[in-house]
């Protein structure tokens, strides 16, 4: 064990046995710490050591006794064993009078009361619990007639003031290495039994913290039908009634909550509407199975208003945003003849006005090219908004590009709202995930890229807008073309300018210079060795593909940073990558690049089989079909 970790003492009552002690610990190659107290003494210096931690003990009979009923903490004995006396029978073996057997509270074992026996010795024990009464035997064994006295340090000096002949019984090796084992073993018990505790207190507090902060109220009953779990903001719900409420019938706190449905058919229940004290919430409602008995049933309840308060919060959230673009052309890193022609034909492109499309797989930095036109043309001092077509909202994608007037729908801002062609006036809509568009909007998009007018949600004026646009796929647009998925009017009013991102595995030794750019960008503290460390490791990644490209470089570069700053080798680190690559290797999906697929397009009821299957489960029901979970996503929207 490490030094610094370890808090295991021995308290040794003569300087003899201490030295014997660290001789027995060097020669094992055990960290304990060996100091000479006795009684009180060790009282006061286990005291002080235990203000400095949770330290374990080691120590005779009558100071672990003392230590145990002062302090009340587990001290490990050196036990007394018959060979401890070997020594001392030896030098006495011709005596016929009476030798006297001083300990603590302890009896004499059989083995050594037939040692004696054997050899003729007559022997008397004394026992006693304390210095006042150890002063009183030995009295008595002086006045009984013994001729010699046996026994530990304290006996002993009463001994001499009764100039009674005495000989000190020393713990024997085996005895003392006996008690060392079991306190390594227990220390290590006690180490492992408080990280389990503190790992435990850990996840109960982050499952109370994931209770009291999420937005939902969350009820859980038992298989009677009792509340076992609320959050703060189920308790508001239940308020009306009086606390506690754990313990007591769900229908009795909060009628009409159909948790015993649940409970009686162990069928979940998603998305259900229903009245709940006076207003609308949407719950759902699913039941905790045991080897398939149902055991309990968890609901969340959210109010609708505010889930939509909540989602207009998120939308101005996401507008904000995306009006600034921070990246240059010159942040683009790598010298590559690819990533060094994309450069440049990027730096060309940002002087006109004319549409840009830009191909490559996720992570390559598409919206980081994007930015950099943004950045490098005349426009750079007009807001840069950014929409992904994929994360927004399907029910909200038309009010969010074009905007709505006043009152054009329930819940609407008074006065209507911009969308997001009106923000980027003057400056540059970048489209990420193009390919991802719904069909419907694909034609008022061509208008706007036409016209340079736009047309709010519930409106019957046009406002003219000064925008460029920049979109971006991972996709092959003109497979989309071709299957009727994507416009072919609109693909040319976007193609007019293209950009192809090449992925890092094309990109030569490229990642190496990114790489060690990240790294000094993350590293936690500047040191010149562990640099030299990280760009080992990182040209022993050469061959790797990096399927993520530049995003998954990113996270692997961070992650090696982390485990350098706590003592990991390089090759302690370089297995731990390829370990996780392989696992990534085995379950990866199908690549989506932007060239066609050899798979065939799934259908909606293939996929809504796959989700009954799987009990709702996205990501099983995408890996039963060799699908990944954002193609999953997106042929379900189609």
């Amino acid at each position: 064990m490490d030094s610094e970790e370890t808090k295991i003492c021995l308290i040794a009552p003569t300087e003899n046995l201490a030295v014997r002690a660290r001789a027995l610990i060097a020669r094992q190659g055990l960290q304990v710490r060996v100091e000479v107290a006795e009684l009180e003494n060790a009282v006061a210096l286990a005291r002080t050591l235990l203000k400095q931690g949770d330290w374990l003990f080691i120590s005779r009979r009558g100071t672990r006794d003392l230590l145990r009923k002062k302090l009340r903490i587990d001290v490990v004995n050196i036990p007394s064993e018959a060979s401890d006396y070997i020594q001392a029978i030896q030098r006495l073996r011709d005596e016929t009078l009476p030798i006297a057997f001083f300990s603590f509270e302890e009896e004499i074992s059989n083995e050594l009361r037939t040692i004696c026996y054997l050899l003729h010795l007559k022997m008397q024990h004394y026992s006693f619990k304390d210095s006042t009464e150890c002063r009183r035997v030995v009295k008595q064994a002086v006045h009984d007639g013994a001729a010699w006295g046996l026994g530990g340090v304290v006996s002993e000096h009463y001994a001499d003031l009764f100039h009674l002949p005495y000989i000190r019984v020393e713990s024997s090796d085996a005895a003392i290495l006996h008690a060392l084992e079991n306190a390594q073993q227990l220390y290590l018990n006690k180490q492992e039994n408080a990280r389990k505790q503190e790992q435990l207190r850990i996840r109960l507090e982050r499952y109370q913290n994931i209770l009291d902060y999420t937005h939902d109220a969350i009820i859980a009953i038992d298989e009677e039908g009792k509340i076992s779990t609320t959050n703060q903001i189920a308790n508001e719900l239940l308020r009306p009634a009086r606390p506690p409420f754990t313990g007591r019938p769900i229908e009795e706190v909060l009628p009409n909550t159909h948790l015993t449905n649940v409970l009686r058919t162990g069928k979940s229940e998603i998305g259900q509407m229903m009245q709940l004290q006076g207003s609308l919430v949407s719950t759902n409602r699913v039941p905790i199975l045991v080897d398939g008995q149902v055991k309990g049933v968890v609901a969340t309840f959210q109010d609708i208003k505010t889930l939509q308060s909540t989602e207009r919060d998120i939308r101005v959230k996401l507008h904000e945003k995306g009006l600034v673009a921070k990246y240059h052309l010159s942040d683009i890193l790598g010298n590559s003849p690819g990533i060094a022609k994309a450069r440049k034909l990027a730096r060309d492109f940002a002087s006109s006005q004319f549409t840009v499309m830009i191909y490559g797989e996720t992570g390559t930095g598409k919206e980081m090219f994007a930015q950099g036109i943004h950045n490098a043309s005349p426009r750079k001092n007009g807001p840069f908004v950014a929409v992904n077509c994929t994360a927004l909202n399907r029910d909200l994608l038309e009010s969010e590009l074009f905007g709505y007037a006043d009152s054009s729908f329930t819940g609407a801002r008074k006065g209507g709202k911009a969308g997001l062609f009106e923000m980027a006036h003057g400056g540059t809509v970048f489209l990420d995930e193009i390919g991802d568009l719904p069909l419907e909007f694909q034609a008022p998009l061509l208008r706007v890229l036409q016209e340079k007018e736009v047309r709010r949600v519930g409106d019957d004026r046009v406002i003219p807008v000064d925008i460029r646009v920049i979109a971006a796929t991972n996709r092959n647009l003109l497979r989309l073309v071709e299957e009727e998925k994507f416009r072919r009017d609109l693909y040319y009013r976007l193609n007019v300018l293209s950009l192809t991102i090449l992925p890092l595995r094309q990109r030569e030794n490229d990642y190496l210079k990114i790489a060690r750019t990240i790294y000094r960008q993350v590293a936690l503290q500047q040191d010149p060795e562990k640099e030299k460390s990280f760009l080992r490791i990182m040209r022993a990644c050469k061959t790797y593909p990096w399927p993520g490209n530049v995003r998954e470089l990113t996270n692997v570069v961070e992650r090696i940073s982390l485990l350098l700053s706590c003592g990991q080798t390089e090759g302690e680190i370089f297995q731990i990558l390829q370990a996780d690559w392989e696992v990534q290797r085995k379950a990866a999906a199908p690549a989506e690049d932007p060239v066609p697929s050899q798979r065939g397009e799934l259908d909606l009821p293939a996929l809504q089989e796959a989700l009954e299957r799987n009990r709702g489960n996205v990501s099983q029901a995408a890996r039963e079909l060799g699908i990944s979970r954002s193609t999953f996503y997106r042929h379900l929207k189609q």
